[in-house]
């Protein structure tokens, strides 16, 4: 998500230029009217009794002229503005962007691009990235708030992206605290967000630091996973918190791995989003609960969490209430589990003999609004791994 923002911070700044130019010129245009009527006149009262008709007609005339230059700059030179300004992505070392025609007008602030190709990299120089994702985009709409580019506002009432098409490649670990100081693309300016809306997503993700999955096992080559959203709608949102906000402000359906998942959002008070997964196979969370136990895990487990925004002091927070409803437990040896691992299976053995092999599982997280500052890509945000982690460590106390 953080590329389409720097696509629409670069977009922004042509409109805003559109309407500075039309300030000023009916500005200098009022100003020049006057003035040439007041020098023009032997007395103040002459001036004010005969120029006012005169300085109407005149700045009503550098209105016509203004117009008809911006709207034929609006529909013959569009495109070649669009590709202009889009021309600042291509110049970054991290970024590229291509697309196949251009639609829409800057005076009312809508743009319309159609055959979208991003690349890009993360973390890295081409050379040695520490993940490389390509997208291909059906179609874009960006429709700009142009009565906040006059109050010196960089809003976007709606972000419409349609067909996407693409992959994400993990291809080295990071130094988690080194990734904190560089939070992803740098945006030229910040804006807000009315609505994005996502339709008809499919995305290849890629993990080339983690073996395939237990159930594949014979399969070669890096980790994969299928994303699919059928919808997905976020915001109000700002660039800024872009994942902060997208916690309790997101609505929608799609799978992961097969896997559907249904987000659910209410205004509130206080706002909060709810995250349904019904059927969700435990090897999903195999390398989290094999980190902290040493153990393999099979079986299935519903999901609930529940996001709610909290802006009381000392600063906005989201609370993540998180379920987890355990059906047919299995548990085993990861690979090299070591001493901590053997014991941890006896532990937990006994466990299934108190508990049974269908367990609710819950656990508590606070995310503040600080922590995520800066943050627009999932992958960086950290917080599925701190889900998995926290219900891991909920199980182990209950097995004790």
């Amino acid at each position: 998500m953080d590329a389409l923002f720097v696509v629409v911070a670069e977009l922004l700044l042509v409109p805003l230029v559109l309407w500075i130019l039309i300030a000023v010129e009916l500005t200098l245009g009022l100003a020049v009217s006057v003035v040439s009527y007041l020098l023009g006149r032997r007395s103040l009262e002459q001036a004010l009794t005969h120029g006012l008709r005169a300085v109407q007609r005149r700045l009503l005339w550098s209105v016509v002229v203004l117009g008809a230059g911006l709207v034929l700059v609006d529909l013959l030179m569009f495109d070649p503005i669009v590709g202009l300004v889009l021309s600042e992505v291509d110049a970054r070392e991290d970024l590229d962007i291509g697309y196949g025609a251009a639609e829409g007008s800057f005076i009312l602030g809508r743009v319309e691009l159609t055959d979208v190709a991003v690349t890009g990299v993360r973390d890295g120089d081409r050379a040695d990235p520490s993940a490389h994702f390509e997208v291909v985009i059906d179609s874009l709409v960006i429709d700009v708030d142009t009565l906040a580019l006059l109050g010196a506002r960089f809003a976007v009432e709606d972000i419409a992206v349609e067909g996407v098409r693409g992959s994400f490649d993990r291809l080295r670990t990071v130094d988690r605290d080194r990734v904190d100081a560089d939070r992803g693309f740098e945006l030229d300016r910040e804006f807000s967000v009315e609505r994005v809306h996502f339709g008809a997503v499919a995305l290849e993700l890629r993990d080339h630091t983690k073996p395939p999955f237990a159930s594949e096992a014979h399969a070669e080559g890096p980790r994969e996973l299928d994303l699919v959203l059928d919808e997905l709608d976020l915001g109000p949102l700002r660039s800024d918190t872009a994942i902060f906000d997208l916690l309790y402000r997101v609505r929608g359906r799609g799978s992961v791995a097969g896997v559907g998942f249904a987000l659910r959002s209410a205004t509130g008070p206080p706002p909060q989003t709810e995250v349904e997964v019904e059927v969700l196979p435990l090897s999903l969370l195999g390398d989290a609960i094999a980190e902290q136990t040493g153990l393999a895990v099979d079986g299935s487990a519903a999901l609930w969490v529940t996001n709610v925004y909290r802006e009381d002091p000392p600063e906005p927070r989201v609370e993540l209430g998180v379920q987890l409803q355990l059906r047919e437990l299995e548990l085993g040896l990861a690979e090299d589990p070591g001493l901590k691992g053997r014991l941890a299976l006896k532990v937990a053995e006994r466990g299934i003999e108190k508990l049974g092999r269908d367990i609710p599982v819950t656990a508590e997280l606070t995310i503040l609004r600080s922590e995520l500052e800066g943050v627009r890509s999932l992958a960086e945000a950290g917080i599925i791994e701190a889900v998995s982690r926290a219900l891991v460590s909920s199980l182990r106390e209950q097995m004790r």
